[in-house]
């Protein structure tokens, strides 16, 4: 069992030991914790105790249902809202990186400050807890034959939890069991589709199973031979899949129009909650939700599909994934990674580029966006090794730096590249590093290590071992090590520990140490699962250190000024310390220096080191305009959040939920103050630097 339910003195911990979450909850004195069976709750849980108190408070604030014993909600609980019931059975569902449930049985009060969420009773209170744990069920074999892939891609919906419009939560979905090509497809009994009634028929090549794949997860439907690229349904339901855009951009636009419309239509189900995107969506479509909310599957898709695309495209909200996959039948592994994410698949597109060019746009990039580097930070010495004798600034790393390509824009939050070459900007795949993740054995506390291999980098050094940790519940342990060897680097790097953040010079070859470089092609295995190489060039090390063993990385595609590079690490330190996992985390950092450009992710680019405070890793934008301020929070996707999820703004009076990961909303003050009374001591960005909202008052 992941879930474990206990108390330490006047705190109530639910802890998810497998994905390191852990929620704390205070109660008024010391209470005793009773171990019961799940049945007591209408909903699934892993683990559910009796707790002898009055009261819990969750130090958030929490928009939730109150539930009857069977389920129906018999009140909604917004941010300033009280709830006073009498005397009856309660649940209440708490959206928190564990799922947290608690019932009553006995008066039951709720009530918020928009900071806090209390719950007591004078009768009997339970806790239960769902973990978000969420591995591939078994494994899928398949050989390289196309008919036989689709039967493989078919198999992926197995693990949805419903077929309903519900699935459009991610917690609902599942992760696609995992494939692997064999000699002969061999898919288990237990892994049939979930057969929805719809069915998608393509022509038997990889280049058109690989973009419908995630589609047909989604709707539960068999991937199947057909001349003409369409969806097929009962009653006589067909909508082809070749539009005006391209087949590729119009099964994007299918799945992406397919979820958005369940998301509006589940509101009249079992979460009538106040969506934002529903009232966006009414002005521009005139379907009748409430009725479409019991339809068949294919009645729904042909109501919805009857609405052409550009009149909700800007109700969309922003995907969490795309993909770049190329055709070719291993790429077929990387598959269930990316249907999980529910990803938009399309064939590489991009053009090749050179790392003069990257540091060229970098620069550029960085300079529009309003911030410029005085020239001596631009001519200062690099992290590469090779210096010429008596000149302060380093050369060209050592070795053939990777072939590099710029992938072409897709509006998501993070693209993954997988095909030959190098990504700018993007996530290079590597089926490793997910499935080292799967393999990951949990610890006790969180391991991380900072290697200072460079006298003349302690002030990010500095920076991290002062932040790491700092101010969390999770039982943490940092270690810094500075200018070490290449046997003692070799032991760090074989040491399990979940992040290794690695200040020094690197080269295509190797880390440079106090005896020389240690190449960690050469390593037998690799203990970290994630990495922050902040030196020249590491993309090689990084992707070495994925195949020994490592879950995902940040890494840089070319040389780096030293100056900038400590900017976006010091930038990372505060990120991921907040709870952002390493892609969001470098999509705000990078934005920090005009090296930014210069840094990429490699693997799983949804590895955290510490736990948020909430589901998705947010960040408040604050412009100030003529006449105030204007605060616009925007939420990053993490392991918790992907798309489909919803949120709500946590300052101004707006309770209503927004569709995430994305911009929530934004809201215009007239002076700073008045902004600084309404949020909590959030992480801001205000004038191209990230603080804490504190600060700004300074």
């Amino acid at each position: 069992m992941s879930i474990d339910i206990a108390t330490r003195g006047t705190s109530l911990h639910v802890t998810d030991s497998i994905e390191q979450r852990q929620c704390v909850l205070r109660m008024p004195e010391p209470a005793e914790v009773e171990t019961i069976d799940g049945d007591r709750f209408y909903f699934p849980v892993d683990a559910a105790a009796r707790v002898d108190t009055e009261s819990i408070t969750l130090g958030s604030y929490v928009a939730t249902f109150v539930r009857n014993g069977d389920g129906d909600v018999v009140a909604q609980m917004d941010r300033t809202d009280g709830v006073d019931l009498g005397s009856g059975e309660y649940l209440i569902e708490l959206e928190q990186p564990v799922k947290l449930y608690v019932r009553i049985e006995g008066s039951l009060t709720v009530e918020t400050n928009g900071m806090t969420t209390t719950v007591g009773t004078d009768g009997d209170l339970f806790v239960a807890g769902r973990s978000r744990h969420n591995h591939p069920a078994g494994t899928i074999t398949t050989t390289a034959e196309s008919r036989e892939m689709m039967r493989a891609v078919s198999a992926m919906s197995s693990s949805l939890k419903t077929t309903s419009v519900e699935r459009s939560y991610p917690t609902l979905r599942g992760h696609p069991p995992e494939i692997e090509l064999g000699d002969e497809l061999d898919i288990p009994e237990s892994m049939a589709p979930a057969d929805a009634g719809v069915r998608v028929e393509v022509p038997p090549r990889l280049r058109f199973v690989y973009p419908v794949a995630p589609l047909a997860f989604y709707l539960g439907a068999e991937v199947v031979p057909g001349n003409v690229p369409r969806l097929v349904g009962e009653d006589g339901f067909s909508y082809r899949l070749d539009g005006p855009g391209g087949f590729e951009e119009t099964v994007a636009q299918t799945l992406k129009q397919t979820l958005l419309f369940d998301c509006v239509a589940r509101t009249e189900g079992f979460y009538e909650v106040e969506l934002a995107e529903r009232d966006e969506v009414d002005q521009r479509v005139d379907l009748d939700w409430a009725d479409l909310y019991g339809r068949a599957l294919s009645e729904q898709l042909d109501a919805y599909l009857s609405v052409p695309y550009e009149r909700i495209a800007d109700c969309v909200p922003k995907w969490k994934t795309a993909g770049y996959v190329a055709p070719e039948a291993e790429n077929a592994e990387l598959l269930p990674y990316l249907i999980d994410d529910l990803a938009t698949i399309k064939a590489p597109a991009g053009e090749a580029t050179t790392p003069e060019q990257v540091q060229s746009d970098s620069l550029f990039d960085f300079a529009r966006a309003g911030s410029g580097p005085d020239v001596a930070a631009l001519t200062g010495p690099t992290r590469s090794t090779t210096r010429s004798m008596g000149e302060e600034r380093a050369q060209r790393p050592e070795g053939s730096l990777p072939d590099l390509v710029e992938p072409e824009p897709t509006g998501a939050f993070e693209t993954v590249w997988a095909d030959d070459g190098v990504p700018v900007g993007a996530i290079k795949a590597s089926v490793d590093g997910y499935r080292n993740g799967i393999e990951h054995t949990p610890s006790q506390e969180i391991g991380v290590t900072v290697v200072v291999n460079d006298e003349g980098m302690t002030e990010e050094g500095d920076v991290a071992e002062e932040v790491y940790g700092d101010d969390t519940d999770f039982p943490f342990d940092l270690r810094v090590y500075r200018n070490l060897t290449t046997e003692r680097l070799s032991a760090v790097l074989e040491t399990e520990r979940e992040f290794l953040h690695y200040i020094g010079h690197v080269e295509s070859d190797g880390f440079q140490c106090s005896d020389g470089r240690l190449d960690a092609r050469n390593l037998d295995f690799v203990g970290v699962d994630a990495f922050f190489l902040n030196g020249c060039a590491s993309y090689d090390q990084g992707m070495a250190l994925l195949e020994n063993g490592a879950v995902g990385g940040v890494v840089t595609l070319t040389e780096v000024v030293n100056s900038g590079a400590t900017r976006v690490g010091k930038a990372m330190v505060k990120l991921l310390n907040y709870g952002f996992p390493l892609h969001s985390a470098l999509s705000v950092a990078s934005k920090q220096s005009f090296v930014g450009g210069q840094y990429s992710v490699v693997g799983d680019g949804d590895v955290d080191i510490v736990q948020g405070e909430s589901i998705g890793a947010p960040i408040t934008d604050i412009e100030q305009v003529d006449d105030g301020y204007i605060a616009r929070v925007r939420l990053y996707p993490d392991s918790d959040l992907s798309t489909g999820g919803m949120a709500s703004i946590d300052i101004a009076d707006d309770r209503r939920q927004h569709l995430a990961p994305g911009v929530l909303g934004e809201v215009f003050y007239s002076d700073l103050e008045s902004l600084l009374e309404d949020a909590e001591d959030d992480l801001v960005r205000y004038e191209g630097e990230i603080k804490w909202l504190s600060e700004l008052s300074q």
